[in-house]
């Protein structure tokens, strides 16, 4: 309790705010590599703090349900909500990979004094997944948290 108020829909609003950010950063670094230089530290942040408020939700809810008992709504809502942490693990990842794709990219300039050589072989490759793995996990992260938080509102304000 903080406040007076239970932890979960406190932690649950960093979700909501921290993913779709995230999903927006993710996917604008993937398709325009001129933002991914500059947004790259923002959106790794707030993917990260979304990864880590995920589980801790999800922990704080099950806290709530002991507390308030189980019905068929909460039920359907802790249901909904387990399928969020895999879709943001693949944003996490996929903003990550590209976070370190533009390291790599940076170093191989460095030592080559600046001068644009050959680009390896993988990294076409690389940013396709990278971008592919950005759509899926960010559009797949918005709807679930979208689903779960639709759910939870539901499970609150529904008269039993």
């Amino acid at each position: 309790m903080v406040f007076g108020l239970p932890l979960h829909p406190l932690i649950a609003h960093a979700v909501v705010v921290c993913v779709p950010l995230a999903a927006l950063g993710a996917i604008l670094m993937a398709f325009w590599p001129a933002a991914a230089r500059r947004l790259w530290p923002a959106v790794l942040f707030v993917a990260t703090i979304g990864l880590i408020a995920v589980p801790v939700t999800t922990e704080s809810g099950e806290a709530l349900e002991e507390r308030v008992g189980e019905n068929e709504l909460v039920e359907a809502h802790a249901k909904q909500s387990e399928q969020v942490l895999p879709f943001v693990i693949v944003l996490w990842l996929a903003v990550a990979g590209i976070c370190l794709s533009i390291y790599l990219a940076r170093r191989a300039s460095r030592s080559s004094g600046g001068t644009t050589g050959a680009r390896p072989r993988w990294r076409p490759v690389a940013a396709a997944v990278l971008a592919a793995m950005a759509l899926v996990g960010g559009i797949g992260g918005v709807a679930e948290v979208v689903l779960a938080g639709h759910g939870g509102a539901k499970a609150v304000w529904t008269k039993r």
